[in-house]
């Protein structure tokens, strides 16, 4: 009997973005319906894209500029002394920001899920400016944190397009 070849896309699980660019790695990734984290490193910063059965649900990345407040300051959803009070007060209670800026009446609900989402877009068309630094695959259960957000890779990639082209 000859064993029929798959017809499953495969993509490599870790190598060289300067190799193998992230456009090039996403498509036969979420078309595999994995589900995992791409994690991606460069000069000492890492940044996490996490899919889920062929989408590409979150992000994640160790950069100062890209966290929530940040983010939200650089858009004009939160002032600079919102932020600084949420931090002090994230200090003092060592909940996470985006429940610190609820709790403190500086976002709503719905505000912060917003801000979630420009934040995970932002660190998402970010990476795919990254041409060095490496990649690596970790298939498995996505962690805790993750909120599986609504993301379009087909709206993403233009944006990122156009920093690239910048």
């Amino acid at each position: 009997m000859s064993e029929t070849p798959s017809t499953e896309p495969s993509f490599p699980r870790k190598g060289e973005l300067s190799e193998s660019s992230l456009v090039d790695l996403m498509e036969p990734l979420l078309v595999s319906g994995l589900v995992g984290t791409l994690a991606l490193r460069q000069d000492g910063v890492v940044k996490a894209l996490f899919v889920k059965q062929g989408e590409l649900v979150f992000a994640t990345s160790t950069l100062r500029s890209d966290r929530l407040g940040e983010v939200l300051m650089r858009k004009g959803m939160i002032s600079e002394s919102a932020l600084e009070a949420a931090t002090k007060s994230m200090r003092e209670t060592g909940n996470r920001e985006g429940e610190t800026l609820v709790e403190l009446g500086i976002l709503t609900p719905k505000a912060l899920f917003e801000g979630l989402k420009l934040q995970v877009e932002e660190i998402i068309v970010s990476a795919f400016q990254w041409d060095q630094g490496t990649f690596r695959f970790i298939e498995g259960p996505l962690p805790p944190q993750v909120i599986p957000l609504p993301l379009y890779l087909d709206q993403l990639l233009p944006k990122a397009l156009d920093r690239m082209s910048s």
